[in-house]
């Protein structure tokens, strides 16, 4: 029997729930947080999902779906390996990454706990809990400088 390669990674916020909720899905603020230039989705379930960016001075897409969506409680969605428009490959979404974020109330702040799975191998899983790791890192940093300036600056 294969091995299930999940990658789990936590953090906890000093931020109210439902701040932390709208990083999760606000647009702009993904972007701030995140490696990806731009993101679009309206995060309802069955949603497509499209990140851009550049790596490596190339043009590159992430494509994925919202699965499930439980307001200020949990969000889940799949995305691709990243498709360079070049290589014209087309990926099963079988083979996608899957996405689970559940938030809980941890004192007045929030704890973010995520998990992915479809990792196909240790290597990858490593790298997955290392890029998850840093992106809940940018994102406690951010949230939690905003909190202490009382707000996004404008």
């Amino acid at each position: 029997m294969a091995e299930t390669l999940v990658a789990h990674v936590s953090i906890t916020i000093d931020a109210p729930r439902a701040i932390v909720w709208h990083a999760l899905i606000d647009q702009d603020t993904i972007e701030r947080y995140t490696y990806m230039a731009s993101i679009a989705s309206d995060w309802r379930e069955g949603s497509p999902i499209r990140w851009t960016s550049e790596w490596q001075g190339k043009s590159m897409e992430v494509r994925g779906a919202v699965l499930r969506v439980d307001p200020q409680r949990a969000l889940e969605y799949s995305y691709s390996r990243p498709i360079f428009p070049s290589a014209r490959r087309v990926q099963p979404p079988d083979s996608y990454y899957r996405v689970a974020i559940e938030l809980f109330d941890e004192g007045e702040g929030t704890r973010i706990e995520l998990t992915q799975n479809n990792n196909t191998s240790r290597k990858e899983l490593e790298h997955s809990e290392g890029g998850w790791r840093l992106t809940l890192h940018n994102l406690k940093s951010l949230l939690e400088s905003e909190s202490s300036r009382g707000g996004r600056d404008r």
